[in-house]
């Protein structure tokens, strides 16, 4: 049981407040496997029923899986804690034991379908259409003139669900169809991938789903809107070539009248020469200007190689190994043996003597004063 819970992000606690017996639940799940191959003919025979409709794109159906009818009486219990669901009438009370997806291309071919579903089939009930925020009020309107109940749909699904009875023998059997745009479908079946049944609660996913929920409407709105255009294209030229019938018919007309009037021969040629004018106009092509526009669809951009820098080296520049450098040796001569060079002077000593002399006793006289001064 834990296992299952866990799988289906169904607390214990939770599951332990409905008060249903794990035991009974298994009854329940054993007695629809055996059930289950009842409901692929009846399913069947609803998908070829819907092949006939022209707006009809594409048809799917799923008998429910056991484990998930156990996880959906769960569910139901936990949200109304009043509901009873065993054994004997869980066949009614689950309503998409068979489920068809109604697939069509434009948002404007539902009411087709809409309408052939209540002229082929009687209803369990009203059928509910969903919408998402921001959704126009015309758009909802479209729904309640069909009779449909509308709901905001708390995760943004798009859809209009049918309980639809369908009696291909003598037993009546219940079939959920939910038609929608391709689109639509497209964003379901990811959101469902994604997010059900684990991560449902999820604040992330969700954000990020519903900017993907917005594009698909986008893309509806854009489908909606290029048929439109088409479909104004088409009256506009069927205008255009109906507006060209009418001129030819009238010029033929006019040269009936021509012919007979009694005219000069160079007058009727003037008048033949001015319609053969207005025939060639006529061919011209009236319609909206044709352009040449190139097909974006397959466009790819031009590829700009940007080289990688990440291990972009500069230029390898040699510097020599300056560390074992040696600069070059000066020799310095040996200057302690050089001597002057030598001058020869005049030998004037005996002259020298003679004027030093006195001079001598006058210096012998001052060193003896001093001598006696220090004394």
């Amino acid at each position: 049981m834990n296992e299952f819970l866990n799988r289906f992000n169904i607390t214990e606690e939770k599951y332990l407040k409905t008060g249903l017996v794990w035991e009974d639940l298994l009854a329940i799940r054993e007695d629809f496997i055996a059930f289950r191959p009842e409901l692929i003919a009846p399913a069947k025979y609803l998908v070829e029923r819907f092949h006939d409709v022209n707006k009809v794109h594409s048809v799917r159906y799923r008998i429910k899986n056991p484990d998930h009818l156990i996880a959906k009486i769960i569910r139901k219990r936990i949200d109304e804690p009043e509901r009873v669901i065993n054994i004997e009438n869980y066949k009614s009370e689950i309503t998409d034991l068979i489920g068809l997806r109604i697939l069509h291309l434009f948002k404007e071919d539902w009411h087709l379908i809409h309408d052939f579903i209540l002229e082929n089939w009687g209803l369990h009930e009203e059928p509910t259409a969903y919408y998402r925020t921001g959704d126009s009020p015309e758009y909802i309107e479209k729904f309640i003139d069909h009779k449909c109940q509308v709901k905001e749909h708390p995760f943004g699904y798009r859809s209009v669900h049918y309980l639809v009875e369908t009696k291909p023998s003598k037993t009546v059997y219940i079939a959920e169809v939910q038609v929608r745009t391709i689109f639509e479908e497209a964003w379901s079946e990811i959101d469902h991938k994604i997010r059900y049944p684990y991560d449902l609660d999820n604040r992330l996913l969700s954000q990020f789903l519903v900017v993907f929920n917005r594009l698909a409407g986008s893309a509806d709105e854009m489908g909606s809107y290029v048929q439109y255009l088409k479909r104004e294209l088409y009256l506009r030229e069927k205008k255009h070539l109906e507006l060209l019938e009418e001129k030819t018919q009238l010029i033929e007309k006019l040269k009936e009248k021509i012919k007979d009037l009694e005219l000069e021969p160079q007058q009727f040629t003037a008048f033949e020469t001015d319609i053969e004018k207005l025939l060639n106009l006529q061919n011209l092509d009236f319609a909206l200007p044709k352009m040449d526009i190139p097909d974006l669809s397959t466009f790819i951009p031009p590829k700009v190689v940007i080289p990688d820098l990440s291990t972009l080296m500069p230029p390898k520049v040699e510097i020599p190994d300056l560390s074992n450098l040696v600069p070059p040796k000066v020799v310095i001569p040996d200057q302690s043996n050089l001597s002057a060079p030598k001058t020869e002077l005049p030998d004037n000593s005996d002259e020298r003597e003679k004027k030093d002399t006195p001079k001598k006793k006058k210096s012998n006289k001052k060193k003896d004063n001093d001598s006696d001064g220090e004394k």
